[in-house]
């Protein structure tokens, strides 16, 4: 299933928890992650940005 299929089916809810989560692990104050993890989170929780504010303006 492509990665927009999956975000399509999670509930609000749980998109806040993830993109929480991401924001997280990309935190500078932790620099627990490599750069190309780094990346991969912080456009990950764009993705979720995106769905998210599809679902408040359709």
């Amino acid at each position: 299933m492509p990665r927009s299929e999956h975000l399509a089916d999670m509930t609000t809810h749980g998109l806040n928890d993830e993109r929480a989560a991401c924001l997280r692990l990309i935190d500078p104050r932790y620099d627990m992650c490599s750069e190309s993890v780094v990346e991969f989170h912080a456009d990950y929780a764009d993705r979720i940005s995106d769905e998210l504010d599809r679902r408040n303006h359709a």
